[in-house]
């Protein structure tokens, strides 16, 4: 019916098709697996974005949390400071506070 030839060409042929249809669908998963990376890639992108944003925002907290406990230090050792060498070396036990001590307790 076929001769010889034609039947190898023909075996040739389908083993083609056949090599052609598994590189199509290892194509398509591959092209899936991609689309997927790229997705995940992109949430990520957006998370490191936020995460950026609360660094900066936990950086500036911290600056003014700093900030204000210089502030009360400063005001803390000022109000020691005013503290008179007399009123400092009185006894304590039938001493009045110094005003200086009781401003600086009322704030």
């Amino acid at each position: 019916m076929f001769s010889r030839l034609t039947q190898i060409l023909i075996v040739v042929i389908l083993g083609l098709c056949v090599a052609l249809w598994f590189q199509f669908q290892s194509i398509s998963n591959l092209k899936a697996k991609n689309t997927t990376q790229a997705q995940i890639i992109s949430q990520q992108s957006e998370s490191i974005k936020s995460l950026k944003q609360q660094e900066e925002i936990n950086r500036q907290l911290t600056l003014e949390i700093s900030r204000l406990e210089s502030e009360s230090r400063s005001k803390s050792d000022e109000a020691i400071n005013s503290i008179s060498h007399d009123e400092k070396s009185a006894d304590a036990y039938n001493a009045s506070a110094p005003r200086s001590i009781v401003e600086f307790l009322r704030k």
